[in-house]
């Protein structure tokens, strides 16, 4: 007889409780993590030579290495459930597909390190919160380090704002790679997988409610700065679901 799935104030203490409906959600959001941490480790790879100096170069090989790291991690959690992670990890497209960048190019990198890195940070505050505590629990020193990502990020964008030209071209860089940074880090914006999550404590708030955080603190740093959030069209033309309100936050920062 199958386990009911626990509800979200119960916790889920080893593998061997994780059954049913639950393992499988749980499975796919692990899925997708390991999917994103991987394919971030090997752009990081990837910018150690793409990078203009050698601090530039330090800095991508020591995030790349910790994003490894993080990878390592679910794949040991996804090993304990009884999957085969080299499986799974096959499955994930190329990762200059799986983010939309070129991985020749050091300004595609330094705009995916301002965007994209943020996105995971605020996903990884929710899995940090799983009812799935061996999840949870590895989530903390994960998002310390993408906190530092995010920083280098940061700063890197405030360097190419300086320059009217360079912006420009952050800009034309910007407009492809966040509209599929939301699709791919945040995935469905509603339905029954949405409803479970919250329903057993996969998740703790809608995917519409983390979006819109991650969109607030990103346009907190854009301000001042001259970049601007892409046009809608940009995330239309991806089929990219977008919650009404998150509509406003994007037009409220649109040449």
């Amino acid at each position: 007889m199958a386990t009911a799935a626990p509800l979200a104030n119960e916790m889920i203490n080893t593998p061997a409780e994780a059954t049913g409906e639950y393992k499988e959600m749980l499975v796919r959001l692990l899925t997708r993590q390991i999917y994103a941490e991987t394919a971030t480790s090997e752009v990081f790879g990837k910018a150690i030579t793409a990078a203009p100096n050698w601090q530039e170069k330090e800095l991508a090989a020591e995030f790349a290495a910790e994003e490894a790291r993080h990878a390592r991690g679910l794949y040991d959690i996804l090993t304990d459930l009884g999957e085969d992670p080299e499986a799974i990890i096959a499955g994930r497209p190329d990762a200059e597909e799986y983010w939309s960048l070129d991985l020749s190019n050091w300004l595609d990198i330094a705009v995916f390190n301002f965007t994209v890195d943020r996105a995971g940070s605020h996903q990884i505050m929710e899995y940090r919160q799983s009812s799935y505590v061996p999840w949870g629990e590895s989530q903390e020193e994960v998002l310390e380090d993408e906190e530092d990502h995010y920083g280098n990020g940061v700063e890197n964008l405030k360097q190419f704002a300086k320059d009217p030209e360079q912006l420009a071209a952050f800009q034309k860089i910007f407009d492809r790679v966040m509209p599929n940074c939301i699709k791919r880090a945040f995935g469905r914006l509603e339905g029954p997988d949405n409803e479970f999550c919250l329903q057993h404590g996969l998740k703790r708030h809608t995917t519409e409610e983390i979006i819109n955080r991650y969109l607030e603190e990103m346009r907190e740093h854009m301000d001042g700065t001259g970049l601007m959030f892409p046009p809608m069209s940009a995330f239309e033309a991806i089929n990219c679901e977008l919650a009404d309100s998150t509509r406003e936050i994007l037009q409220s920062m649109q040449r």
